[in-house]
């Protein structure tokens, strides 16, 4: 037996723990922060890409139908509901119907004080007074767009639905942004009263009943709460809220343990902003360390090149990233509220650091996740080559029919990109970010304009407007990359200032209205490695990731060490580069402007002759052969590959591994239709991972006629391996495509297939 030690502070329920609060909180007590947001209403966005994509959102936030967003509600509370059904998440039958309609709320009221968009918040008042009706027909508290039996359904932990307080959050959040953006008191209502419904339920539980209960993702119900503590200081919020701070998560995090490898990214960032902000409002150094902790753990040991930090919703352990790459990566929703967690950071140090992180996720984590002709929106980015975004992972969502999660995170991510340009203290500006905008601070006489095309140039210029001379205020932030040379001029006359990389610049000097500032930061190529294979890098140019232009996987015979030798900036073509010497050469250009083309981020950038190289060329050999016997070939797990080969089964699923997709199906079957030359003797070759695990066994059919049973029982540990199966001619003649098919034995799981192809002999 092990004897647990259960550290003080830490109250264990059933082997999992909660935090107990240290103290009770006075109002009053809110920690101080270095630096400070502007509101939104003071930063306005100005012709750039930024303006671009926010006016794209912004257009598609103006299409959606109030009625067709309200309809599951009305139903719900026995109301009328006009308006055909949405579809996708938002369908009357899916379990987190709702969600987006909160998202919808918040993007309204950040886009209004964002564009001064007075139609959004008019709409967004219209479906607050809806709500309201609707909560009313419903008793006056509970508001969901499903009936109360879901919360039984999820206590009892029998069938449990899939994220009930998931949604709840979001439609807490859009009450809560609608109030405090828009100033619409009944906003609050709503959302106090549901506050009221939620807290009686939830006392009633007993501790080790509310644990299962939190074993269900439950969004940010922690963090909106404790903004509803913020704005109320009643004391029944902040115990409602703080019954969301999970402590089977959060405690190993206090004791700096690190518990994130395998876990689901985006059911546990949420929790990180609730434990964010119950740190600000109660002052627990707890928080803020366990704040900090998660921060480093995701950023400095699970993060790509782009920011991302997970492969299909999932961590992997530590520095082992080389072998997660997929067309799944990345999860949208994640940067998006990664960026929320650094800018708690931010706001509360003014470390730098956290404004490099920041940078680099929105530039190659938010900015290229958007069509920027309709608005649509990203769930997964593929960083495995090959892949484009319109057709890797997910591809971008539909106006009517998705409604992920991420397609609700978006369209708030869009209506705020000015949030995080500007903060201030109380004697000066920082600028954290070089997007093209304006800000008025009136309270300070103070007002900045910043013109640039920055990250296409090196340039920044920022116009300084003043009501009256004052000393300095002007705080610049210097990117870590900047490291060759940054130049600083006012009105044309350069400065003799330490610009050190990783730090804010004071601009020292008596500032006059009128006052022109130059920024010049020179980008430079670099290497970005992965953390356990040196030789597999991204390629940066300042905050940006250039991705290469290609369909198919590639390795560079070059000098990782000297980017510059062979790859060359293409003449009249921004952050556009060419190599030189490869075959063939490549062209690279950014990742936010990557759209239609399929594209690769990482590269094995290898010496002539050496072992590595002996071995890509023997694979690039062995491909090219096998890819000249292949006829067709499916790869599972891509949605488009597989729909293209139209997928069937029961009981079937999919993921990813190391790298590869796969599919199995648990007393089931899948299969596709692949196609065969009618006259030539064909093969079937399956690819499946060598440590698959328990023993399987299963029939390999083609048009429904077993030509095989295979077993796999840990037969090659730790590799991939592939099977070839000999088609019986009858089966392929006079055909131009058949039906392979996988069916499980009794009692056993059929795959997982990794890939399967029908070929010509050798």
């Amino acid at each position: 037996m092990v004897r647990r030690v259960v550290p003080v502070g830490i109250t264990p329920i059933i082997g999992l723990c909660v935090l107990m609060p240290s103290a009770v909180v006075a109002e009053g007590q809110e920690a101080a922060m270095t630096l400070e947001p502007f509101d939104l209403k003071n930063v306005r966005l100005t012709d750039g890409p930024s303006k671009v994509a926010q006016e794209a959102n912004r257009k598609y936030l103006h299409a959606l139908d109030p009625d067709r967003m309200l309809r599951n509600f009305r139903l719900t509370a026995g109301l009328d509901a006009p308006g055909e059904p949405l579809g996708g998440w938002e369908a009357p039958t899916c379990e987190v119907r709702g969600h987006f309609i909160g998202h919808f709320l918040s993007a309204c009221a950040l886009m209004y004080r964002s564009a001064g968009d007075e139609a959004l918040k008019a709409k967004a008042d219209k479906m607050v007074a809806e709500w309201a009706r609707c909560q009313k027909a419903m008793g006056g508290e509970y508001l969901a767009a499903y009936p109360q039996d879901f919360w039984d359904r999820l206590e009892a932990m029998k069938k449990p639905p899939w994220a009930p307080f998931y949604t709840i959050h979001k439609l807490m959040a859009g009450l809560y942004d609608v109030y405090t953006l828009c100033g619409n008191e009944q906003a609050l209502d709503v959302l106090k009263g549901m506050a009221a419904y939620f807290k009686k339920r939830i006392d009633k539980l007993p501790l080790r009943q509310w644990d299962h209960v939190l074993t269900v993702e439950f969004g940010g119900m922690s963090e909106v709460l404790h903004d509803l503590y913020g704005v109320t200081g009643d004391p029944n919020h902040l115990a409602l809220a703080h019954k969301f701070d999970q402590g089977a998560f959060l405690g190993p995090l206090a004791l700096e343990w690190d518990n994130l490898s395998g876990i689901h990214a985006n059911t546990q960032i949420p929790k990180i902003c609730g434990a964010a902000r119950r740190y600000e409002l109660t002052r627990d150094e707890r928080y803020r360390k366990i704040t900090e902790f998660f921060w480093g753990r995701v950023v400095d040991a699970r993060s790509y090149c782009t920011g991302g930090s997970n492969e299909h919703e999932h961590w992997p352990e530590p520095c082992k990233l080389a072998g997660t790459l997929t067309d799944q990566n990345q999860e949208c929703c994640t940067q998006y509220n990664m960026l929320k967690v650094t800018r708690y950071l931010l706001r509360w140090t003014g470390g730098a650091r956290y404004g490099d992180f920041y940078e680099r996720a929105f530039y190659n984590g938010i900015l290229g996740t958007q069509d920027p002709a309709d608005g649509m929106l990203m769930y997964f980015v593929p960083l495995a080559t090959g892949h484009t975004k319109r057709k890797g992972g997910r591809g971008f969502s539909t106006p009517t029919d998705s409604f992920w999660c991420c397609t609700g995170t978006g369209i708030e991510s869009f209506a705020k990109l000015g949030d995080s340009i500007y903060f201030h203290d109380d004697d000066g500006v920082y600028v954290n970010l070089y997007i093209p905008s304006k800000l008025d601070w009136p309270e300070a006489g103070v007002g900045l304009e910043i013109q640039t095309r920055y990250p296409d140039e090196d340039r920044v210029t920022i116009v300084v407007s003043l009501t009256q001379e004052r000393p300095g205020f002007l705080n610049l932030r210097i990117p870590s990359w900047a490291d060759k040379g940054v130049e600083v001029k006012v009105n044309d006359q350069r400065l003799d200032v330490e610009a050190k990389p990783g730090s804010y610049l004071p601009i020292e000097r008596e500032w006059k209205d009128g006052d022109v500032v130059q920024l010049r930061l020179p980008m430079s190529l670099r290497a970005c490695p992965m953390p356990d294979d040196p030789d597999l890098l991204a390629i940066m140019y300042g905050p940006v990731v250039l991705c290469g232009l290609t369909d198919r996987d590639r390795f560079f015979i070059a000098d990782k060490a000297n980017l510059d030798a062979w790859i060359k900036p293409v003449e009249g073509k921004p952050l556009t580069f060419r190599t030189t010497g490869q075959q063939p050469d490549m062209t690279f250009i950014p990742f936010h402007k990557v759209l239609d083309e399929a594209y690769g981020v990482y590269w094995p950038v290898i010496k002539a002759g050496s072992e590595r190289h002996k071995k890509l060329l023997a694979a690039e050999e062995a491909r090219r052969k096998r890819e000249a016997r292949t006829v067709d070939r499916v790869l599972p797990h891509d949605k488009a590959s597989e729909s293209a080969h139209n997928m069937q089964g029961k009981n079937t699923l999919s993921g990813a591994h190391q790298g590869k997709g796969w599919r199995h199906a648990a007393d089931g079957w899948f299969g596709w239709d692949l196609k065969v030359l009618p006259d030539v003797p064909m093969t079937l070759a399956v690819t499946y991972w060598g440590s698959d695990v328990p023993p399987r066994k299963f029939d390999v059919l083609v048009d429904d006629k077993v030509i095989a049973t295979q077993s796999l029982d840990r037969d090659k540990p730790n590799e991939f391996f592939e099977v070839e199966y000999k088609v019986p001619p009858e089966l392929t003649r006079a055909k131009q495509k058949v039906t392979v098919k996988f069916r499980a034995h009794k009692g056993n799981t059929a795959g997982g297939v990794f890939e399967c192809a029908t070929m010509k002999p050798e």
